[in-house]
């Protein structure tokens, strides 16, 4: 199972480095006197936030630590929301292959894959003896 895990960190460094032009933009709006109203700073926030905590999370994947798992737990909503999937570079196909209604089949396989991540990390989460909660 720890396996398991790290590839889940390897997927998430894979989608903060996918993120990473996308983050730099929002990033250099916060530093440039732009106007921004309050649903786009909030969205800009939250997403910056997402960027930085998916290599947070894969560091304690990787190690692997319950911070990592929770942490992941705290970014399903975000990753939802934004479109960053674990397995987000599939989504590079559309570009390569030319078939209509592709993209609607990738997007619904990356949401039942993520949905799939996250039964697997709570069933990792239950199993490994580390994680288990301490009887006292």
């Amino acid at each position: 199972m720890k396996w398991v895990l790290r590839f889940f960190a390897l997927l998430d460094i894979a989608s903060f480095f996918l993120m990473f032009d996308q983050a730099i933009t929002q990033l250099s709006s916060f530093l440039q006197n732009e106007t921004l109203t309050t649903g786009e700073f909030f969205s800009r926030s939250i997403l910056l936030l997402l960027w930085l905590s998916l290599l947070i999370s894969a560091v304690f994947l990787a190690i692997p630590k319950k911070a990592g798992i929770i942490i992941y737990y705290f970014q399903l909503i975000p990753r939802m929301m934004f479109l960053v999937f674990s397995l987000g570079f599939v989504s590079l196909l559309s570009y390569l292959i030319a078939w209509e209604g592709l993209e609607n089949m990738i997007i619904s396989f990356l949401i039942f894959t993520e949905l799939l991540r996250a039964y697997y990390s709570f069933k990792i989460q239950k199993e490994l003896p580390e994680f288990k909660a301490k009887k006292g």
